[in-house]
């Protein structure tokens, strides 16, 4: 397929991301500030090899690709403190926090919100039935829902199972 036609497919909130993130790279360049310009380098490279890829161009694509590009961040400024770099980790802190500014920019709701939203929609599951099994549960998770509330079907299932846990030991 087509870049130009995939990007017809893009939703309003990841298009209009993109278009920030390249602003963001033109003043970064215009100032010359070499961390940000190539932090937001490695953003556009990430979200580009995911279109090639043949990801879904939302914004929870985004918040997924966003999220692991900053643990993979965290981790490198751990491993680096630790072996005294501290001139690395100091880059690799900054770079994390300008990929965090895109990834709080992002309409989707963060995991605190989906937890509770989670567990108010399994108490009223156990309410209904107290015997209710996990995997009956994991069925109704659909996009649906998750559209609903703002987020993706996976961030719900990665909830669900201490939930059940909590709810059936009752």
């Amino acid at each position: 397929m087509f870049a130009s036609i995939r990007r017809l497919q893009a939703s309003p909130a990841y298009t209009q991301l993109m278009g920030a993130i390249k602003l963001d790279l033109k003043q970064a360049m215009l100032a010359k500030n070499k961390i940000e310009k190539n932090t937001i380098r490695s953003v556009l490279s990430s979200i580009k090899n995911s279109e090639i890829d043949g990801g879904k161009q939302t914004e929870f694509d985004l918040y997924k690709l966003f999220t692991k590009m900053v643990k993979q961040r965290i981790d490198s400024e751990q491993l680096y403190t630790s072996q005294d770099r501290l001139d690395l980790a100091e880059v690799e802190a900054q770079e994390s926090k300008i990929i965090k500014k895109y990834l709080e920019s992002l309409p989707v709701a963060p995991e605190t919100e989906i937890a509770a939203k989670a567990g108010k929609w399994v108490a009223e599951l156990f309410e209904k039935d107290p015997n209710v099994a996990l995997k009956d549960i994991m069925k109704q998770v659909t996009d649906e829902l998750a559209l609903g509330w703002n987020t993706f079907p996976a961030a719900i299932r990665a909830t669900i199972p201490q939930l059940h846990k909590k709810f059936a030991g009752k």
